[in-house]
Formats: structure tokens, sequence, C-alpha cells
């Protein structure tokens, strides 16, 4: 049963809590001892801390107007980059009641104001925000809060919404990237007329065969620039030597992988030829040989040997190289791809017989 408390009772756990706690709120004492304040003091929280004995809070003193005003102004000229967040926490008291905004109070403190007042209404930040995404359908949403000085989703639901009042279509944001990357590659052309396919590759940070459906040759006529042919026909001297070597680099990882199981060369499958079929202890292998020096593995090559897996009924691929990219496992469905320089050939046995 509840016990009933007498009023000096109530008195008594409210002095007691304000001793413990001289900054307390009424809404802390409520919560705290189940007990409201105005109820038990009829002068409310400066009758409670009289007889508490606690020095009042500033906060419970009442001021008039131009004591809040002049309390401001006197932080602001010692705080001279006090934003009304700051000023507020601070001082304890709202700009907006004492000033009609925080610029006439940096003006009365005769400071001039740090921050650049945004005098737009929404409606105007709306017609802004439409006007660049129909000038730039491309734009990203971070773009867009930068150029506008806005947060469009204080005014959209969401993307879609934004492309529909502008009357644009909208674009997945996939897609986005890759416009913004062709852009790249046709201005990096434009500025490099004689580039390969490896410059533009390592200066744009991307594959500009996978971004345009006749790779280097369309990236060209978009830039309106002529492919330079010339540096091909000075390539075409050194292409036999490239042909020796990259024989000469499958012949050598072949002998070696020969010492692990059977070794099957060239084998036909679907969609191409299939370097190696590596067969050891009743499991296969498919192996892909790169001779690459100068150009990195890309994912065009792991989701060809994953063709080929797929043509072969075989779910282990292993492609051999000079040098590893960052990410050299791949698992694509069932399919596992491992990229592995030549001194790390003993390692496929392991494999195999962990992935069994």
């Amino acid at each position: 049963m509840r016990r009933i408390l007498t009023q000096k009772q109530k008195e008594e756990i409210i002095i007691n809590y304000i001793r413990k706690n001289p900054k307390t709120t009424t809404n802390e004492i409520k919560k705290n001892t189940k007990l409201h304040i105005e109820r038990i003091f009829a002068n409310g929280m400066g009758e409670a801390y009289k007889k508490a004995k606690v020095k009042f809070p500033r906060k419970f003193k009442r001021m008039n107007k131009e004591e809040r005003r002049k309390i401001i102004i006197d932080f602001i000229k010692k705080n001279p980059k006090a934003g009304g967040h700051t000023i507020i926490q601070e001082t304890k008291i709202n700009v907006a009641n004492a000033f009609k905004n925080i610029e006439e109070a940096y003006k009365e403190a005769r400071i001039k104001y740090p921050r650049k007042i945004d005098r737009r209404t929404k409606k105007n930040k709306i017609k802004e925000i439409l006007s660049v995404v129909r000038e730039n359908p491309q734009i990203t949403i971070h773009e867009l809060r930068i150029k506008t000085n806005t947060k469009p989703y204080n005014f959209f639901k969401d993307i879609e919404e934004i492309y529909s009042k502008a009357g644009v279509k909208s674009i997945p944001g996939n897609e986005k990237w890759k416009i913004k990357k062709r852009k790249e590659i046709i201005k990096f052309i434009k500025q490099n007329s004689l580039a390969t396919q490896r410059e533009i590759n390592n200066n744009c940070k991307t594959h500009v065969q996978d971004l345009f459906s006749k790779g280097i040759f369309e990236a060209y006529e978009k830039a309106s620039m002529p492919f330079p042919f010339e540096r091909l026909k000075l390539y075409g001297v050194g292409i036999k030597e490239i042909r020796d070597r990259a024989k000469n680099f499958e012949e050598e990882i072949a002998i070696n992988l020969s010492g692990y199981g059977s070794v099957n060369r060239l084998v036909k499958t679907k969609r191409g030829f299939a370097d190696i079929i590596f067969e050891r202890k009743g499991k296969k292998a498919v192996i892909e040989i790169k001779d690459y020096k100068n150009k990195d593995i890309s994912i065009s090559q792991i989701k060809q040997l994953n063709k080929y897996l797929e043509d072969c009924n075989c779910n282990l691929g292993f492609l051999i190289c000079h040098k590893k990219p960052r990410k050299d496992k791949f698992l694509i469905g069932k399919n596992k791809i491992f990229v592995l320089i030549k001194e790390e050939l003993k390692q496929i046995p392991k494999l195999m017989r962990i992935r069994s």
C-alpha cells in the first residue's frame, strides 16, 4: 500500500533533493521525486531554494528585456564569433527574447556578424534546387547540397520527387557515375591527344573499355579527336616480341604445373579457349595465364575465366600473372577464383584440396 506523505514530509524531500542537486529544474524534481513543486511551495522554485538555503541559479532571476539585451551584447563582445546556439547555451537567454534576430544583436554590440545571412525564402530555395537539376540532371545530392547551399531533403521526400518536380528523367546513381567518368575520359583525351588505353585508365581511375561500347575508339570519337593510329604502328614492331614472351611464360607455367598433376593446354569451351585445364587426384581447375608487364588485371579477365568455369562445369579457377591486384580472391555464385603470381603455383594443390 502506498504511503501517504504529509505536507512537511513532501517539503523535506524536495529541499533535500535541491541541496544535493543545486542546479536542478522543476521537471527533474517531478521526475525523480514524483512530487509537483508548485503544489507544495506557493511561490514555486524560489521559495523551495530559499528554504533549502541554496543560492538561486541565475536562470531563476527575473530580468527585463534591457537586462537580457545587455548580457547578450557583453557576451558577443567577448566572443565575436559566437553563434545563436552558443549564446543561448552560455547565457541561458534566447536571442529572440531580446532582439529581432542575431544580426541585430551583433549590430548593437558594434561587431560585424561573422556569418552570411541566408535571406532566401523556402519557395526560392526549392526553385533554385529544381533549376540546378534541370541544368545538370547528373548532379548528385551531395553536389546539389553544396551548389545550392541547402539541404534538399528538407524540401523533398527523396531524389525521385526532385526529378519529378523538375520535370526531368530520373538517373540512377550508378549511371550518374558512368556519365561522370565518361566526361572525365573525354576531357583527358582532349588534353592528351596521344593517350593510350592504359594511360586513360590510370589517370581516370577506371576502365575505358567498360564505359564505351566500342572502347577507346568510341571515347576518341566522343572527344572529337582522331585516334592516334601512328602509335599503334610504333607498337607493332614489338608485337611479335610480346607474343613470344607471353608464349614462353605460358609454357613455363604449364611445365611447373605438370609437376603437381595433369595439364591440358588450350582446351576449347563454348565461349573460347581455356589456357589450361589442370587435374589432380580426381579434381579439376581452370587456369588462365596473363603475361601482363605494364597492365593491371581487371574484372573483365575475371569474368572471362568465370565463363570458362561455367562451360567446363568447374567451380575453381586460377589466374596466373606477374603482379597481383589488390583484390586477389573472387566468389561468383558457386565459383571461386584466385589470382596468383608464378611464385605461388605450389599453393594450387593445397587450395584444390581445401575446396573439395
